[in-house]
């Protein structure tokens, strides 16, 4: 596992192993894993300066995105709540 992931072992599951070894996602696949609505994902990506669009395709850049939710303290919970970080 490459970085910290293997810290985090015993929590990951396949689908998180499978999404870590992206650089960039979709905006589909990024809702789905974060749990974020459409709009506010593609501002958050954009503020982040993670969104990138070639002609039609929009792809969004997994580590900076990782970062700007760190830095900014929004912390996806299950269900698509938010919480502050602790």
């Amino acid at each position: 596992m490459a970085g910290n992931a293997w810290k985090y072992s015993h929590k990951l599951d396949d689908y998180d192993l499978m999404f870590m070894q992206h650089d960039f996602i979709t905006i589909k696949l990024g809702v789905d894993y974060y749990g974020f609505s459409e709009r506010p994902f593609l501002r958050m990506a954009k503020e982040a300066g993670a969104y990138y669009k070639i002609g039609k395709m929009v792809r969004i850049k997994r580590e900076t995105f990782e970062s700007y939710l760190r830095k900014t303290r929004r912390i996806p919970r299950m269900g698509g709540k938010l919480c502050a970080k602790s």
